[in-house]
């Protein structure tokens, strides 16, 4: 499914691509966006298999692949 890539959303990947495995929490202070944004982006991630939720406890995430690299910008 592709996945549209919008200024917050390129927020969250930068950060996981930069420090591989992050919680949530982590997201949300590096990025500066609000926890129900980045858990907005990261449900679109999760939906399109892009990241992968390694430990529910934690929240931890790990990106799987860039949807960058395969999905239309706007």
């Amino acid at each position: 499914m592709p996945v549209k890539i919008d200024r917050n959303l390129e927020k969250v990947l930068k950060v996981l691509q930069e420090y591989g495995n992050v919680t949530t929490g982590f997201l949300v202070d590096e990025t500066g966006l609000s926890r129900p944004t980045v858990t907005k982006r990261l449900d679109r991630l999760h939906a399109a298999d892009c990241v992968e939720y390694l430990h529910e406890p934690t929240a931890l995430w790990r990106l799987k692949r860039d949807p960058r690299k395969d999905t239309f910008n706007e």
